[in-house]
């Protein structure tokens, strides 16, 4: 089952949007609600799995720590929230001792320190084999952000930087709020490329019926990566964003929104790309 597919499952026993709910189950990767002074508050959940998401054997507690909590700040970028407060839960296996906890929380506090998030609680458990942390993170928006579904055919589709670099070498990535509430403010649609570009924009399509144009040779790639596999690698915090255009100084125009529901890459003569990994799926 793909995670698509899942979530279809799912969305009947969730809350959609309504009233003051903006932002509601099964249009984003976050929630957004009204507040009575007009703001907007943007929460978000995610999860860091050992030996999916990292690797202790190759990655200090407190750069996983810090990578878990910039990659669930990523969803509140995408949607011009400023960070305000979090909760951290820790699933802790056999083998980890106190050492490789409260480093994970102190790589977590460092960057919490840098964005102005407050983490107020959480909780803890011990779990039969394998480690995990689970982050749920709130934000503050000074206007109302812009779900997948809103996402129109014709518009241009742009990202903030480089793809293809992002690996755990990369050991403490920063989420870019700041950009993020900047691109809000002009009025676009974004949506943080943890899963991969092409995984991202297959989510656009999946809810506002658009597809996608993208010109491979438009795409920014990092040095050293290969541009196919760019398109899907994981774990960045680079935003993908579309708009009716122009689009703002400083976003690459990678192609356009289509009407027919297909993501697809395209090369210098317009044929098509056949791409064999798309990008992380949350599978079962």
């Amino acid at each position: 089952m793909t995670e698509q597919e899942l979530l279809a499952r799912l969305l009947p026993h969730l809350a959609r949007s309504g009233g003051d709910v903006l932002i509601g189950a099964g249009e984003d990767d976050s929630a957004a609600w009204l507040e009575p002074d007009g703001t907007c508050t943007v929460a978000s959940c995610d999860c860091s799995v050992e030996h999916v998401h990292f690797d202790l054997a190759r990655q200090d507690p407190e750069d996983v720590g810090w990578r878990a909590l910039a990659l669930a700040l990523g969803d509140l970028a995408a949607k011009g929230a400023e960070p305000t407060f979090g909760l951290a839960a820790i699933a802790i296996p056999p083998g980890w001792g106190e050492d490789v906890v409260e480093g994970i929380y102190r790589g977590m506090a460092g960057l919490a320190g840098e964005t102005g998030l407050r983490l107020v609680g959480g909780d803890t458990s011990s779990s039969p084999a394998t480690g995990a942390v689970f982050l749920t993170v709130l934000g503050r928006a000074a206007r109302r952000p812009l779900p997948r579904s809103a996402a129109r055919s014709g518009w241009l589709i742009g990202v903030t930087g480089p793809l293809g670099g992002a690996s755990p070498a990369t050991r403490r990535p920063r989420p870019l709020i700041r950009r993020g509430v900047e691109l809000n403010a002009a009025g676009l649609c974004c949506g943080d490329i943890s899963d991969g570009l092409l995984r991202e924009l297959d989510k656009f399509a999946a809810v506002s019926g658009t597809g996608a144009e993208l010109e491979l040779a438009r795409v920014p790639v990092a040095e050293g990566a290969d541009p196919i596999a760019a398109l899907g690698n994981g774990e960045e915090v680079e935003l993908v964003c579309v708009g009716p255009g122009p689009l703002p100084e400083g976003l690459h125009e990678v192609g356009r929104l289509t009407g027919d529901g297909r993501v697809r890459v395209l090369d210098a003569s317009g044929g098509e790309v056949t791409v064999a990994y798309r990008g992380y799926d949350h599978a079962l």
